[in-house]
C-alpha cells in the first residue's frame, strides 16, 4: 500500500486503518468460507484491502463499509472463479491472475489439502451438519448464503455486487434455501439442524 499512501491524508488514513482493523476478520472469514481454503481467504482479503486503500477516496461514508469492502471480495471472488474455469487446464494456479481491470494481480498458491487448526474453527462457526450440506453447493450458491445468511447483506447490495436484478437474487436465494432444506432432510430425516425464518437461512446450534 506504500505506492498510494500519498494518495490519502493522515485523517483518511488513520480512519481507514480503523475501519480495516473491525472489519478485517469478517472479511477474512467471507473469503474463507467462499474460496474453502485458507490459502485463497488470505489472498483474496489481502488484495480486497488494497483496493479499497487504493479507491478510498470513492467509497461513500454513509453507506456501511462492511458492504463497500465486501462487494470488492465479492468481484475479486468471481474473477477468480471466471479465471480459472477458463484457464484450468493451460495455467498452473501458482500463476498470478489478473483483476477484472487486467492492471491489478493476485497471486494464489495452490491449496494445501490438510485442514489447519484454524480452518477447523472456522468450519465450526455453522452447525456442522449445515456446513457438510453447504459444502455441496456451486460456488454461486455458496456466495448467496454467505452474503443474505450469514452477513446479512441487504439484497439490493447482493445485486449490485453479483450483477443481477434484485428479483433474480430473490429466486435463486429461494431455490437454494429449498435445495439446503431437502439435502438436510435427506442426510439427518430424525432431526431438524436448521429451519427457514423470514427468508433467511439460521443455522440451530
Amino acid at each position: 500500500m506504500t505506492q498510494t499512501q500519498q494518495n490519502l491524508s493522515a485523517g483518511e488514513e488513520a480512519r481507514f486503518n480503523e475501519l480495516m482493523s473491525a472489519t478485517y476478520r469478517k472479511v477474512y472469514n467471507m473469503a474463507f468460507r467462499l474460496s474453502g481454503n485458507r490459502t485463497d481467504a488470505e489472498d483474496l482479503t489481502q488484495e480486497a484491502f488494497f483496493r479499497a486503500y487504493r479507491s478510498y477516496k470513492e467509497y461513500e461514508g454513509d453507506r456501511p463499509f462492511e458492504n463497500w469492502i465486501f462487494r470488492i471480495v465479492t468481484r475479486l471472488f468471481l474473477d477468480l472463479l471466471r479465471s480459472r474455469r477458463r484457464r484450468v487446464k493451460t495455467v498452473s494456479y501458482d500463476a498470478p491472475l489478473l483483476g477484472s481491470a487486467g492492471d491489478d494481480s493476485i497471486h494464489f498458491d495452490v491449496a494445501d489439502g490438510k485442514a489447519t487448526p484454524e480452518d477447523q474453527l472456522l468450519q465450526m462457526e455453522l452447525n456442522e451438519d449445515l456446513q457438510e450440506v453447504l459444502a455441496t453447493l456451486t460456488p454461486e450458491q455458496k456466495m448467496l448464503v454467505e452474503l443474505a445468511d450469514v452477513q446479512s447483506v441487504p439484497y439490493q447490495e447482493i445485486a449490485e455486487m453479483m450483477g443481477k436484478p434484485v428479483g433474480t437474487i430473490r429466486s435463486r436465494l429461494h431455490r437454494t434455501h429449498k435445495l439446503i432444506k431437502a439435502r438436510l432432510e435427506k442426510r439427518f430425516a430424525s432431526k431438524k439442524p436448521s429451519i427457514l425464518m423470514s427468508g433467511r437461512l439460521v443455522p440451530v446450534g
